[in-house]
């Protein structure tokens, strides 16, 4: 019965309750706080920033995200997420500590290129980090953008139709870099193969690894979203 039920359904709505799903088991980890930060103090702790994320949130470096212009919550979400994989690094955290759970929960970010900068960040820092990117502009215009791989269609449930996500959790993919996305899917996909699911260097997400895990059309996908119009 169920069985007959999801077939009914399809693929997108079965992911799409999937989503859903995760997202209610993973609640702690969303940002649902009112508070909007203050961009003007965000710019100011930004500087520190421009040499890899560039002067206006467009890095100038390939492999680098763009965060003019992105989601807010999303933002606040993985800058605590990394900082909690530096503060586990600075204290020699051990592997199997990492295993186990000490390292943190499973919806987890590392990046060890951003421990120096985000350990010592309290979360009036990141607020106001992510307040003062999110209100930037993101300038990425559509760049001949090929026809969607046919994988495509699953994204869309999760990042929108043209990579603009309507939920705030969730990253905005239009126009951004396409060497960073190409490593960021990589990346999920080794995770889905990590039997702990731990992120010691890169990232974790359930939903994520289920799309990437047998994802053959990577570069595919990196370079139609990365030709797409950011403007929302």
């Amino acid at each position: 019965m169920m069985r007959s039920i999801l077939l009914r359904l399809g693929t997108a709505a079965f992911v799409s309750i999937f989503a859903s799903t995760v997202l209610a088991q993973n609640s702690s980890t969303i940002i649902r706080s009112t508070v909007r930060g203050d961009p003007a103090a965000g710019k100011n702790l930004a500087k520190a920033c421009d040499a890899c994320h560039g002067d206006q949130g467009m890095s100038p470096i390939d492999g680098f995200p763009n965060l003019a212009g992105q989601n807010f919550n999303y933002l606040v979400k993985q800058l605590r997420e990394m900082r909690t994989a530096a503060k586990a690094r600075a204290e020699n955290v051990t592997q199997a500590a990492r295993a186990t759970g000490a390292f943190g929960q499973r919806n987890q970010r590392s990046n060890e290129t951003m421990d120096a900068v985000v350990v010592e960040l309290v979360d009036v820092n990141i607020i106001n980090l992510a307040a003062y990117y999110a209100g930037l502009k993101c300038t990425t215009q559509s760049n001949n953008a090929p026809e969607p791989p046919k994988i495509e269609t699953r994204c869309q449930i999760c990042h929108g139709k043209a990579g603009i996500s309507r939920n705030r959790n969730i990253p905005n993919i239009a126009g951004q870099n396409k060497i960073y996305m190409t490593l960021q899917l990589q990346s999920y996909r080794e995770a889905a193969k990590t039997p702990s699911g731990s992120a010691a260097d890169g990232r974790s997400a359930p939903i994520m690894e289920t799309q990437a895990a047998s994802l053959a059309a990577i570069d595919a996908l990196s370079d139609y979203y990365s030709r797409l119009s950011c403007a929302k």
